[in-house]
C-alpha cells in the first residue's frame, strides 16, 4: 500500500551553511520562522516564485537576480498523520528522486542521506511509525553541486545531474535543486516485492510474457503472476495467443496488458504491483554491414524514425506538469511522430513521461544524463565517477525496462574524444554502461553516444570527402542560407540524422510574455534582454540577407523568421526521408523548449504553441509525399530551373497522378507536367520538371490524387532574385473567418499570400489557459484559392481568439464561438 505525502501541505526554508542544524528544522515550529509554503514534487525556485520570494522568472533578465537559490540549503518539513502499522506489517519511506542530495530526518531521527537526483531513496520507518499516529518529516536539499554549463569540460562533470539548468543554449543559468518526484509511505507484509521484470516475446502468432520477480523477504511466501487483458480479462496463464500488439504511432494500436504480481504469506496478501506493458517484438538492423543496427523493426515491420528531440518540459522540471506534457506529446503524436530522442543534457524521464508514450506509441531514446562541453567532451575516467554512474544505472535501467515504448539507450549527447571524434565502448564509462544495459536489458539497442559517427558533422565537405562515413551525424542547426541550404541537404548521405535544426523567432505573444516592452524593436542582436533570451540563435543577420536587408519591424523579422525555419527544416526532413535506400530515422532539433526563449530552435514554444516549423515536419512526416529535388531555394544566375520530382508512400498505392505547376505569385502558370498512372511504394522518382529561370519568386505547387481525392501535396516558394526582398511588398487580400471549429482562410485579390500564419490570440499569462491548435500555419495561398482548417482548444475556459497574419497579411483577430 502506497501513502502519498502529498495531501497536506509541505514548507520550505532556505539557509546558510548549516544554520539548518542549528535551528532544529525537525522541532516545534516558531511563528517568527521564515517558512514559504511548497510543493512536492516540485522545485525549490518554483516555490520561492509562487510565494512571492522571488521575481518572475520567466520574464527579462530576472533569472540572473535569482541564481543565488543554488547555493543554500532548503529544508523541506511535512507534518502527517498515519496509522501506526500492525505487528506483521512493515514500512519505508521513499523518496524516488530528490535533486541533487539531502539529509532526511523523520521525527528528529536522522534516517540517512539521499545522493543522486536519479535514484530513488527506502528508509525502513517501521518503528518510527509504531512510536505514534503525528509525524514531522524534513528532508534538507544541499547546495546544488558543482558542474560544467555548456561550455566547459566534460571531464570535470563529476555528477549525473541535468546539465541543462547550469546554462545552455536554450535554458539559462537557474541549477535545479528540490524534491523533484514522488515522496511516499509504502506499507507492506512481511515480504516486499523489490523489482519485477516483465519481457514479452512474439513467436508464431503468440505472446510469451516472462516475469522474473524479486522479493525482499526473511521468510518463506507465494509468488502470483497474472495478466489481464486491455478489455480486462483475466488470462490464463502467462502465454497469449493471438495477442493483441503495441505499435508505434501510425502503425496501429497501443493496447496495453496489465500484469499483476501478488506475493502471499501465510494466505494473506503482503504485497502487490501492478503495471501495464505492451506485446510487441523489438528488433534493430544495419543499413550496411560496417554500421550500427540503426534501423527499427517493430512487429517484423521495418520503422522509418519519424523523430524529433525531447527536452525538459521546463526549467523547474520538478514541478508537475501533466496538462502540458500530454499536449505536447498529442502534438508529437499528431505531427506523425514514431519516436522520440530524450537528450543527454536533460533528464532521465519521469514515470510520467513514459506512462504517456506507452499510451501513445511514441518510441523513447533515453540517454544518460552526459553531454558535450565545447571545449573538451569526453567524460571523466576516475574510477569513483564510473563507480558512481554503474551504480545508479543498476537502479534506472530496470525502473524504465518494463516500458514498451523504450526502444534505445544512449550513453550520453554529443561525447567526443576529439573535435569530431565520437566516443565509444573503450571510454570507461561508456562501457560500463554498455555492459550493465546488455545485461538488464538486452532486448533494446544501445548506443554509446550521439551521434556514433564515424564522422560527427553533416557537413558538405565532410560528405563530399567521405559519403560513407555518415552513419550517425549531427548539425547543422543553423539555416544555411538561400543557396547553401538545400544544397547541403541534398547532399546528405546520412543513414541517421539524430539531431539537426533551424532556428528562429518565438511567436508574438511568447515576445510579449518575456520581452519588456521598450525592447521589442530592432535590432534584436547586440542588446542584454535579447542575448538573455536566445543569443545563440539569434540569426537576425541571415533573415535580413534572405530579405534583402529590407526589413524594418519586429513583427516582419518574425515573419520572416518563421518562414525560414518552417521551409528550412521541413525540406531538411524530406531530404533525407526520401532516401529511404539509405537514411532510417530524421531527429529535428528541437521539439519543445524549457524556458521562453525569444529566439530558439524549438518548433514548440515553452507555452506549448506550435511555430510554423511544426507544420512543416509534420507534413514531411506524412504516410504520402511528393517532392521536389531543389538544388537552390534562390536561382539567380542559373538560367534554367532544372527540378526532379518524386513521390513517397509508406503503403504501397497502385494507380495514382501527380500533377507539377510552377506558378508565380499573380497566379501566372509558367508550366505543368502530369504524371499519370504512378504506382508509389516506398521513394519513386517521377520525372524533371524544367524552364527557364523566372526573374522573381515563384512556386512549385505538386498534388498526387487518386480516386478524386488528393493524397499529398508540397509547395515549394523559390525565386530567380537575389532574395525574397519580393515578399516584403506584396499586399494580399484575404479574409478569415471561423464556424463550429473549423477556420476559413479566403484570398481575395492581389498576389499570393506567401506565407500565412495562424495562432493563438489570446495574450499569454495567467489568463490564458489550454492551448489552440491549428491544423495548419505558415502555408502558401495562391490567388483566388481557400483553405479551411480545423481548430482545437484544449483546455481552455475563457475567450478563443485566432490571429491570422503573414507576409504582407493584415493581421486579422477571430473571435472563435
Amino acid at each position: 500500500m502506497r501513502i502519498p505525502l502529498d495531501r497536506t501541505p509541505w514548507r520550505v526554508r532556505g539557509f546558510l551553511g548549516h544554520e539548518w542544524r542549528h535551528h532544529r528544522v525537525w522541532g516545534p515550529l516558531r511563528e517568527h520562522d521564515a517558512w514559504l509554503p511548497a510543493r512536492v514534487p516540485g522545485s525549490v525556485v518554483d516555490d520561492l516564485w509562487r510565494a512571492g520570494a522571488v521575481p518572475d522568472l520567466y520574464a527579462g533578465l530576472n533569472t540572473r537576480a535569482i541564481e543565488w537559490i543554488a547555493d543554500r540549503h532548503w529544508a523541506y518539513r511535512h507534518e502527517f498523520r498515519l496509522a501506526e502499522p500492525e505487528d506483521d506489517q512493515r514500512a519505508w519511506l521513499c523518496l524516488d528522486g530528490v535533486d541533487h542530495s539531502a539529509v532526511v530526518f523523520l521525527d528528529g531521527v536522522e534516517l540517512g542521506r539521499v545522493d543522486g537526483m536519479f535514484v530513488a531513496s527506502r528508509f525502513d520507518v517501521t518503528e518510527l511509525l509504531r512510536a505514534g499516529t503525528s509525524h514531522v518529516l524534513v528532508v534538507v536539499v544541499e547546495p546544488a553541486p558543482p558542474s560544467e554549463p555548456q561550455v566547459g569540460h566534460t571531464s570535470a562533470v563529476g555528477v549525473h545531474k541535468s546539465r541543462m539548468t547550469y546554462g545552455w543554449d536554450f535554458c539559462p543559468r537557474l541549477v535545479h535543486q528540490g524534491i523533484w518526484q514522488a515522496a511516499y509511505v509504502e506499507v507492506t507484509g512481511p515480504a516486499r516485492i523489490a523489482e519485477v521484470a516483465a519481457v514479452p516475446s512474439i513467436e508464431d502468432g503468440r505472446a510469451l510474457v516472462s516475469v522474473a520477480v524479486e522479493v525482499d523477504a526473511s521468510g518463506n511466501y507465494e509468488v502470483e503472476r497474472v495478466l489481464t487483458s486491455p478489455q480486462g480479462e483475466v488470462l490464463d496463464g502467462l502465454v497469449v495467443d493471438d495477442p493483441q500488439l503495441w505499435w508505434p504511432n501510425g502503425h496501429g494500436d497501443q493496447p496495453l496488458y496489465t500484469l499483476t504480481v501478488t506475493v502471499w504469506v501465510d494466505g494473506r496478501v503482503s504485497d502487490v504491483r501492478e503495471l501495464p506493458i505492451g506485446l510487441r517484438s523489438l528488433d534493430f538492423y544495419p543499413v550496411e554491414d560496417d554500421a550500427l543496427p540503426y534501423g527499427v523493426v517493430v512487429n517484423g515491420r521495418r520503422i522509418f524514425s519519424k523523430g524529433w528531440n525531447w527536452v525538459p518540459l521546463d526549467l523547474a522540471y520538478g514541478v508537475p506538469r501533466q496538462e502540458r506534457l500530454e499536449h505536447l506529446l498529442d502534438l508529437a503524436v499528431a505531427a506523425g511522430v514514431t519516436m522520440l530522442r530524450v537528450w543527454g543534457g536533460g533528464l532521465i524521464e519521469t514515470p510520467a513521461f513514459y506512462a504517456a508514450c506507452d499510451q501513445r506509441g511514441l518510441l523513447v531514446w533515453q540517454e544518460f544524463s552526459q553531454s558535450s562541453s565545447g571545449i573538451t567532451s569526453t567524460p571523466s575516467d576516475e574510477p569513483a565517477y564510473v563507480g558512481m554512474l554503474r551504480e545508479q544505472a543498476e537502479q534506472i535501467v530496470p525502473r524504465l525496462r518494463n516500458h514498451p515504448s523504450l526502444a534505445i539507450w544512449g550513453g550520453g549527447n554529443e561525447l567526443q574524444a576529439g573535435e569530431g571524434e565520437p566516443l565509444d565502448d573503450r571510454t570507461p564509462v561508456l562501457g560500463a554502461l554498455g555492459e550493465l544495459v546488455r545485461r538488464l536489458d538486452p532486448s533494446r539497442l544501445w548506443l554509446p553516444t550521439s551521434p556514433t559517427g564515424p564522422a560527427f558533422l553533416n557537413r558538405r565537405d565532410l560528405i563530399a570527402e567521405a559519403p560513407d562515413n555518415q552513419h550517425d551525424v549531427h548539425g547543422p542547426w543553423e539555416h544555411q542560407g538561400l543557396v547553401d541550404h538545400y544544397a547541403l541537404y541534398e547532399a546528405g548521405t546520412a543513414m541517421l540524422l539524430s539531431e539537426f535544426g533551424v532556428e528562429g523567432l518565438t511567436t508574438p505573444r511568447t515576445l510579449a510574455r518575456v520581452v519588456p516592452e521598450a525592447e521589442r524593436r530592432l535590432p534584436t542582436r547586440g542588446r542584454p534582454v535579447w542575448d538573455h533570451l536566445g543569443r545563440w540563435w539569434n540569426n537576425e543577420d541571415l533573415v535580413q540577407r534572405c530579405f534583402g536587408g529590407a526589413i524594418g519591424d519586429l513583427t516582419t523579422l518574425g515573419l520572416a523568421s518563421q518562414f525560414l525555419q518552417r521551409d528550412g527544416l521541413q525540406y531538411a526532413v524530406e531530404a533525407h526521408r526520401r532516401r529511404t535506400s539509405r537514411c532510417v530515422g530524421t531527429f529535428p532539433w528541437q521539439f519543445n523548449e524549457p524556458y521562453p526563449n525569444a529566439w530558439c530552435t524549438s518548433a514548440v514554444t515553452w507555452s506549448g504553441e506550435p511555430k510554423p516549423a511544426y507544420y512543416g515536419v509534420a507534413a514531411a512526416y506524412r504516410p504520402v509525399l511528393v517532392g521536389a529535388v531543389c538544388a537552390r531555394q534562390s536561382w539567380y544566375g542559373i538560367p534554367e530551373v532544372r527540378l526532379g520530382l518524386w513521390g513517397l508512400s509508406d503503403t504501397p498505392i497502385e494507380a495514382a497522378t501527380v500533377i507539377a505547376r510552377v506558378v508565380l505569385l499573380d497566379g501566372t502558370e509558367l508550366a505543368r507536367q502530369t504524371f499519370p498512372d504512378v504506382r508509389l511504394s516506398g521513394s519513386v522518382p517521377l520525372g524533371e520538371l524544367r524552364l527557364p529561370t523566372p526573374a522573381e519568386c515563384f512556386v512549385v505547387d505538386l498534388k498526387v490524387v487518386a480516386d478524386g481525392n488528393v493524397l499529398a501535396d508540397r509547395r515549394y516558394l523559390l525565386t530567380g532574385a537575389e532574395d525574397l526582398s519580393e515578399l516584403l511588398s506584396l499586399e494580399p487580400q484575404i479574409e478569415a473567418s471561423e464556424q463550429n471549429g473549423r477556420l476559413t482562410i479566403r484570398h481575395l485579390a492581389g498576389p499570393a499570400a506567401p506565407f500565412v500564419r495562424v495562432l493563438d490570440g489570446r495574450p499569454l499569462g495567467s489568463d490564458a489557459d489550454g492551448w489552440m491548435v491549428c491544423s495548419d500555419s505558415g502555408f502558401v495561398l495562391l490567388p483566388g484559392e481557400e483553405r479551411v482548417l480545423d481548430l482545437e482548444w484544449a483546455g481552455v475556459h475563457g475567450d478563443r481568439l485566432v490571429t491570422v497574419d503573414g507576409l504582407g497579411v493584415q493581421e486579422r483577430v477571430i473571435r472563435c464561438r
